[in-house]
């Protein structure tokens, strides 16, 4: 079994990982990437332990899957209580009314959009379609690998470029490696796990230049963590025909990951095809559809929840450079940097104390990733952290 937990592995394993049970081995999606790739310690095996909890110290701080502590807005919370006597009916015109909320602010039209439970069902749909008949997926080598790894169960090889020295996707170098045998170029953008961004009009030259010969895809699960000003509208370059396919959540700052809604944008073909390899957009359930109308509407809990990330972050990046550890500055809901143990021994005094994290290992050398939750998580992760250091 792989490695790495995926976005729905860790609904069922958050907040029940004992560093005990924890594996140091190599995906293999990451066993194709080149220069000694990140490791996760963490397992599917033990997402499927028999009753975990009892092995479990009660988390104090969970910060190990990227979640948004604050949770979903009240207007999303009135929206699901509204529609639980639909609870009955499928979803019907609703997607439109989500969809027409969404294309004019992607500068789209809802014919570009599709609906899904969350977006982790987008990038399954495309690993499978653009596996299929063999090929190779180009990508960075530390990356958030989802796609990779349903993409090479299903035969296609994986092209991983190193990042650049700050932890960047380096478009050039995917640019020059791109042979005819590629069938997908895929970026996440915020990167996972390194938090790191591409300039806006670097990616957009890049996918002008790129996607009418090769599709590029967007993991932009993380994209609303961005200023709204700074943020970048790809959209229009669906709207101006190109081969660009994105995909977003819900998961992140709508507070979305138990409830499950995400979309892509692309050319509708593309939607078409997609859609072929996933249950549809009848997948969501009502309440869910409603709850995100709700959501997308309060654009102030969004505001809220985007400002109480970057304190909280800020707070924690100031923390860990005070005690001389060097944090890449992350864009997200989560923060990078390498620790000076190893990842085994940081997890069990972590967890001990109550408190969740991800480790990675790359090029030898462990890092720590810790998801950014309240002020008062991160002041106990911080505590905890200084325990364990010494």
């Amino acid at each position: 079994m792989s490695s790495q937990l995926t976005r729905r592995d860790w609904l069922r394993a958050s907040g029940l990982l004992a560093a005990s049970f924890s594996l140091n081995r190599l995906s293999s999606a990451e066993a194709a990437m080149p220069n000694a790739p990140f490791v996760s310690s963490f397992t599917n095996e033990f997402a499927f332990a028999d009753d975990p909890f009892d092995k479990m110290p009660k988390l104090k701080a969970r910060l190990l899957a990227n979640e948004n502590p604050l949770g979903i807005s009240q207007s999303a919370k009135e929206a699901i209580m509204k529609s639980a006597e639909l609870g009955n009916r499928y979803a019907w015109m609703e997607f439109s009314q989500i969809k027409a909320l969404i294309a004019p602010d992607e500068g789209v039209k809802p014919e570009n959009i599709m609906m899904s439970p969350g977006s982790s069902d987008i990038l399954m749909a495309a690993a499978e379609y653009f596996a299929k008949d063999g090929g190779t997926i180009l990508t960075s080598a530390i990356t958030y690998d989802d796609l990779l790894q349903r993409a090479q169960k299903f035969g296609a090889k994986i092209k991983a470029i190193p990042m650049t020295k700050d932890y960047k996707y380096d478009l050039p170098a995917i640019k020059a490696a791109i042979t005819p045998d590629v069938k997908l170029v895929y970026i996440v953008n915020p990167n996972n796990p390194t938090g790191t961004i591409v300039p806006t009009a670097e990616l957009e030259a890049f996918c002008k230049e790129i996607a009418p010969k090769v599709p590029v895809f967007i993991d932009e699960a993380y994209i609303d963590f961005y200023e709204p000003a700074e943020r970048p509208k790809l959209g229009k370059l669906v709207a101006d025909g190109q081969n660009v396919i994105l995909a977003r959540t819900f998961s992140k700052i709508h507070g979305f990951a138990g409830l499950r809604l995400g979309y892509a944008i692309a050319q509708p073909e593309m939607l078409k095809t997609l859609r072929g390899y996933t249950n549809g957009e009848f997948a969501v359930s009502i309440t869910t559809l409603m709850a995100g109308i709700a959501s997308y509407k309060d654009v102030a809990w969004q505001n809220h929840c985007r400002a109480e990330n970057a304190k909280a972050r800020a707070y924690t990046t100031k923390a860990l450079a005070d005690m001389g550890y060097e944090v890449i500055p992350s864009a997200a809901n989560f923060i990078l940097f390498p620790i000076r143990m190893k990842t085994k021994t940081f997890e069990g005094q972590m967890f001990g104390q109550g408190i969740g994290i991800q480790t990675r290992e790359f090029n030898g050398q462990p890092f720590c990733r810790v998801s950014v939750g309240t002020m008062d998580e991160m002041a106990i992760f911080i505590d905890g952290f200084k325990k364990v250091v010494g």
